[in-house]
């Protein structure tokens, strides 16, 4: 079987590449993690104020409810 390997300046040049692009991809998901953290604080917050009182949540009527999307 032959195989062909590129030359080392080019293996060189591929194994950049996919470092370059492998630390946009881990940066993308940190972002996207901290961007998850930061709603569900948020979610926890508006629940917690929902419940205790802190603010009002309008009541929905069957009618509205089923003309939602």
């Amino acid at each position: 079987v032959d195989l062909m390997i590129p030359p080392f300046a080019e293996q060189k040049e591929i194994a950049l590449f996919i470092n370059k692009q492998s630390k946009k991809i881990n940066t993308a998901i940190q972002i996207k993690q901290q961007q998850i953290e930061k709603l569900n604080e948020y979610k926890t917050t508006l629940i917690n104020a929902a419940v205790t009182g802190k603010i009002k949540v309008p009541e929905v009527t069957a009618k509205e409810a089923s003309n939602e999307p």
